[in-house]
């Protein structure tokens, strides 16, 4: 009785040991965390940021919060940055990429010539970071990559900050310019506008992400204005390459014809609302199942990655780029065309009485080639309604002739309530309007 007691014992304490040698153990194990994609390039935390929260709200952010004058700083680019991509320096990748419709203008890129199972997918305006984060759960669903085209004014948003600095820096998403205000008309406007659009978005995006970023396109709203040489001129002295379209507008389309409209190289735009997350979902899926890579406009045309570094001081201290241009410049203007040169040459039509009870919109239109005609008849030159270099030469010139007759403003619609017809008529009368 004795031994067992003793044996009873013994046993006790080794697995009272062993209890304590697990617990012990346990305490020490480090807790378990979720597992982060692994971060690109310079991160940089939200807290990290400079303490300016005024810019951050959308409906504060006026000329009077952008960065004012300063010390110039010496950017220090990171040790794995790459030299941003040029024209001259991607020669083995142009087979994917459209070419330029002038020498003054830029590359539209619209799809991208390849037989690859690629595409491209981008969110235009990202309203805010709420609905953002569906898409970019929606977008991880499917393994895909986006590229984002938010304006300044939704940048600024509550929020917007943590999701872009995710897109970026976590996901590899790529994030482009599309203007300051969602209905920017650059085309329209003088040259300060049209600069200040394009810049104000880009030093927007430049203090919620934390570093100096260097986009490669401009969209533009509705497309309008893409041939407009100023805002190329523009683009180029920035450093952009090339104004982005789209080939499938899939915010307009219903989602049984994506399998029809699905093609390698193609670039499929969405905006983010409600109803685009379900069309998105249905491309998404309906590629998954053609077996196609969801990338970034840059990987898709054959681009490096967008070009991005930190800068000493506070990204406040920026100011907006001077912009030379010659705005008297004379340039080949076609119908259907919608540009600032568009707008010079309705305004002139005007002056010399051409163009009456029109507005100089920048779109080129009937009215516009109507007035054109008459202008070139005048002036002993084939009415083509077309502005051609000889046509504008004439038209600009000190001695640019005056319409005797200058077309009166159209008569508006009659208002059927307000016609005056004899009652002995009615029964046999058509109104035509």
């Amino acid at each position: 009785m004795g031994f067992l007691t003793v044996l009873t014992a013994l046993l006790a304490i080794a697995a009272a040991a062993l209890v304590c040698v697990i617990v012990y153990r346990e305490l020490r194990r480090p807790p378990e965390v979720e597992e982060v994609p692994a971060a690109t390039g310079n991160y940089v935390r939200a807290d990290d940021l400079p303490e300016a929260d005024v810019v951050l709200k959308a409906d504060t952010y006026k000329d009077e919060y952008l960065p004012g004058p300063t010390e110039e700083v010496t950017p220090t680019p990171a040790p794995t940055d790459t030299p941003a991509p040029t024209l001259d320096n991607l020669d083995s990748q142009a087979a994917l990429r459209p070419a330029a419709m002038g020498d003054n203008l830029l590359p539209i890129y619209k799809k991208a010539f390849t037989k690859q199972k690629i595409i491209a997918i981008t969110l235009d305006e990202c309203s805010g970071a709420t609905i953002m984060e569906q898409f970019i759960a929606l977008a991880q669903k499917y393994n895909a990559k986006l590229t984002l085209f938010p304006t300044g004014e939704n940048i600024l948003k509550n929020g917007m900050q943590q999701v872009l600095q995710k897109c970026l820096f976590q996901l590899g998403y790529e994030i482009e310019n599309r203007c300051f205000s969602a209905m920017a008309k650059l085309f329209q406007g003088p040259v300060n506008m049209m600069v200040q659009e394009i810049w104000k978005q880009s030093a927007a995006l430049d203090y919620v992400l934390g570093v100096k970023y260097e986009p490669h396109f401009l969209r533009m709203y509705g497309g309008l204005g893409e041939n407009d040489p100023r805002t190329h001129a523009y683009l180029k002295q920035e450093g952009y390459l090339g104004v982005a379209h789209w080939t499938v507008s899939g915010s307009d389309t219903p989602a049984e014809k994506f399998e029809s409209l699905l093609t390698p190289g193609g670039i499929y735009l969405f905006k983010t609302t409600k109803q685009d997350l379900e069309l998105m979902e249905a491309l998404l899926n309906t590629a998954n199942a053609h077996d196609y890579h969801m990338v970034t406009m840059n990987e898709l045309f054959g681009f490096d990655a967008n070009n991005y570094y930190q800068v000493e001081g506070s990204l406040l201290s920026e100011t907006m780029p001077e912009f030379d241009y010659d705005d008297d410049m004379i340039y080949e203007i076609h119908p259907g065309e919608t540009s600032w040169g568009v707008v010079r040459m309705q305004e002139q039509l005007g002056r010399l009485g051409y163009l009456v009870g029109s507005k100089a919109d920048g779109v080129f239109g009937e009215n516009t080639s109507d007035a054109l005609r008459l202008f070139q008849v005048a002036v002993g030159l084939p009415a083509t309604g077309a502005g051609d270099i000889p046509t504008l030469e004439k038209l600009f010139a000190a001695d640019a002739p005056v319409n005797p007759n200058p077309i009166a403003t159209p008569t508006p619609t009659p208002d059927p309530d307000e016609l005056q017809l004899p009652s002995e008529d009615l029964e046999n009368t058509v109104i035509w309007w």
